[in-house]
């Protein structure tokens, strides 16, 4: 990205994050509690996909986590799901919260899904009473029963302030700058909350090196207080379908920002089935069997038929392996909807 180019971007990112200051303010932890917390930022429109990332949550050993955090991006009075949301998961207490009006208000207004995802974030971190803390993406659902504890032995041994399953790159950054990404990215909460203000997470553009960077959510963080660490992941001990919730708001609100045929916009019927709402998944199946492409997601259609055949496949083997996890195999009607999608895009030819 030139200077010149990305003035504008620049620009409208700087009054953006103007815009966001003192939304969500940190304060001191003096006593934390041990073991850590799991935060997760949830949509309500679509939180079914909560209910299903506790049913995967349900199979984990979480013997050390001290309370699984949900923060949803409206208040709580808007939140229809509440009564579905059990008390307490694996023995684990869950708690809820929600945006204040103020706050959903101005997210809302912008619509845009680094906005979402930090304040969600930021607010999680601001209400742990651990010291540990772990981002979990409501698209992420764990494969692995050990998965989580073994992520908070790694952080305990490690003594690092971020660490992440997977190298970040795009931006501007490439792996070798040893950033780490967001998702099932365990932090310092103590540290955070000490060292940095919640507006520091946000988006940013900075030089590195004499080249401007996108500072994607907390990589500015990583960068100024340092401590970052790499401990990967087997990709078969997590099914996640990267930028999904993004990709969501962006069909909603600015459909040209999508990549081809949605990108992984096509699980989330498959979700929201797992959660429990079988009707978008069976709402999509009997588009997909007439011939059709276009499938409703949301209260907006989403035409799939450019999806590359390459992500097509990757995404059967992510439902395939849920599955498994959750139920021992591929369920007949889930089997339905994988068949109907494949032979729909076939016949309409997805690229390679």
């Amino acid at each position: 990205m030139s200077g010149a180019s990305s003035l504008a971007r620049r620009l409208r990112r700087r009054l953006l994050t103007r815009s966001l200051e003192g939304l969500v303010e940190w304060e001191r932890l003096d006593q934390p509690k041990p073991g850590y917390t799991i935060v997760i930022g949830c949509v309500t429109d679509l939180a079914g996909i909560a209910l299903a990332n506790l049913r995967a949550l349900e199979r984990c050993d979480l013997s050390r986590c001290q309370e699984l955090l949900l923060v949803f991006d409206r208040p709580l009075s808007e939140v229809h799901v509440l009564n579905e949301l059990p008390e307490r998961v694996g023995g684990t207490p869950v708690r809820v919260m929600g945006y204040s009006s103020v706050q959903a208000r101005k997210s809302r207004r912008i619509g845009w899904g680094w906005v979402y995802s930090w304040l969600s974030w930021s607010i999680g971190v601001g209400a742990a009473e651990t010291r540990a803390v772990c981002l979990h993406d409501l698209d992420a659902m764990p494969l692995a029963e050990d998965l989580f504890e073994r992520l908070f032995d790694e952080f305990e041994r490690s003594g690092v302030i971020f660490q992440g399953v997977r190298p970040y790159s795009g931006n501007g950054f490439v792996e070798a700058d040893r950033f780490v990404t967001t998702y099932e990215m365990f932090l310092d909460a103590e540290v955070l909350r000490e060292r940095a203000r919640a507006i520091e997470a946000f988006s940013r553009f900075g030089k590195r090196d004499g080249d401007w960077v996108d500072y994607d959510t907390f990589l500015y963080l990583e960068e100024r207080l340092g401590g970052r660490h790499l401990f990967e992941v087997d990709p078969e001990e997590l099914f996640h379908p990267s930028q999904l919730l993004c990709q969501y708001t962006d069909h909603l609100n600015e459909p040209e920002r999508l990549p081809l045929g949605g990108g992984n916009l096509s699980l989330l019927a498959y979700l929201l089935h797992v959660g429990g709402d079988s009707a978008p998944l069976e709402a999509a199946r009997r588009a997909l069997e007439t011939g059709a492409t276009s499938v409703p997601v949301g209260p907006k259609e989403l035409d799939l038929a450019a999806l590359p055949s390459g992500r097509l496949d990757w995404q059967e083997t992510q439902v395939q392996r849920l599955e498994s996890f959750l139920y021992g195999g591929v369920r007949p009607e889930v089997s339905g909807w994988l068949a109907a999608m494949r032979t729909a895009l076939s016949a309409a030819g997805t690229k390679s």
